[in-house]
């Protein structure tokens, strides 16, 4: 199997430099990763942001939850998906307040500025967007809201 990792993700929790000048709080998520990718690290394929990494999947940086946190922009004809992985953690609380931040984002001040950068994007291109942390049906729109933004979630039904 192939193991597809966000270059900048791997070069961050791979670092020895980095691990050991971490607080004591977060060396025990180093030692998870490597533990978790220790026996597949030969098969890892490492990827740069910006670029399709496979037909219709392209990988956009999106730093602040880590530092190498990536989302996913997928289209297929002229459907376009925005994958947000954890740049909104809950949608309910970060979409409608994209300026604030979690405790799990390392960098809470650019995690913001991604998150609002993002939803920006999803708005301008009307991008269904999809989130790893959301009720069900977690997809949908974004639309803007104030100061913020709000989802407006896609219509589910059990019939296809």
């Amino acid at each position: 199997a192939e193991v597809m990792v966000p270059a900048a993700e791997w070069a961050f929790w791979m670092d020895d430099a980095k691990m050991n000048a971490a607080p004591e709080g977060m060396k025990g998520a180093f030692a998870g990763v490597r533990r978790v990718f220790g026996p597949v690290a030969k098969d890892v394929k490492q990827y740069e942001a910006g670029k399709e990494i496979l037909p219709g999947v392209t990988a956009i940086a999106a730093p602040g939850h880590t530092p190498g946190h990536t989302v996913f922009a997928v289209s297929s004809g002229s459907g376009k998906l925005l994958v947000l992985s954890d740049t909104t953690n809950h949608p309910a609380l970060f979409v409608r307040n994209p300026d604030w931040s979690a405790v799990f984002d390392m960098d809470g001040p650019q995690a913001a500025a991604t998150r609002r950068k993002l939803l920006d994007m999803a708005v301008a291109d009307k991008m269904q967007v999809c989130f790893y942390h959301a009720p069900f049906p977690a997809t949908g729109h974004i639309a803007k809201a104030g100061n913020g933004f709000e989802l407006v979630p896609v219509q589910w039904s059990s019939a296809i």
